[in-house]
């Protein structure tokens, strides 16, 4: 199977918001359903995914093609993003935020955070997102960190595998009190690897 790695353009970002909101499975229609009228939770993410200002715009992202289309994605960037800032205060509402403060509040030190992988169902167990974490351990070991970091959720026993299998360990367990919400029972976990 041919399949290519680059990073992403910014023609990709309707995929690619389609493939993290994905990945989220849930989480980012709990943060994010209507709080913009007439705009779905994938819209949101494509227009935040096409400001090259942003930290988590798509330049933050590398992408697997297969016959000129993504099969699979990964997103990362500085930890120190990883907060409850003014911009989501200004349109998530409080209580939403208020669920998912030990979350935002929790990090690991100078780590390179993996914020969404996805691959297509079809392309899974074919070595696709082994080498996406490996591409983005070199992004993240030349631009200075020592560390990556996850949060998966606390019931997502195969992709805890895969990142176990690349390395990565267990820090903490986040409490999520609205997890139903989500269709998942638990909270998050953090994870962490050395780079």
């Amino acid at each position: 199977m041919d399949i290519t790695y680059r990073d992403a353009q910014n023609s990709d970002c309707p995929i690619l918001a389609e493939f993290i909101y994905y990945a989220s499975d849930g989480v980012l229609d709990y943060l994010f359903k209507d709080t913009i009228p007439d705009m779905t939770v994938t819209q949101l993410l494509t227009f935040g995914l096409e400001d090259e200002q942003r930290y988590n715009s798509y330049k933050g992202v590398m992408v697997a093609e297969y016959k000129h289309s993504i099969i699979g994605m990964i997103q990362a960037y500085s930890n120190i993003h990883h907060r409850i800032d003014d911009e989501m205060r200004s349109f998530i509402p409080g209580e939403r935020l208020e669920q998912l403060k030990e979350f935002y509040d929790s990090r690991i030190d100078n780590s390179f955070l993996i914020n969404a992988m996805y691959v297509d169902e079809k392309f899974r167990r074919k070595g696709i997102a082994n080498q996406l974490m490996a591409m983005v351990r070199e992004e993240a070991r030349s631009l200075g960190f020592d560390k990556l970091s996850l949060f998966v959720l606390s019931d997502n026993t195969p992709a805890q595998k895969l990142y176990h299998s690349n390395g990565f360990k267990t820090v903490k367990e986040i409490a999520f009190n609205d997890s139903a919400k989500v269709n998942h029972e638990g909270g998050f976990t953090l994870m962490a690897c050395d780079i």
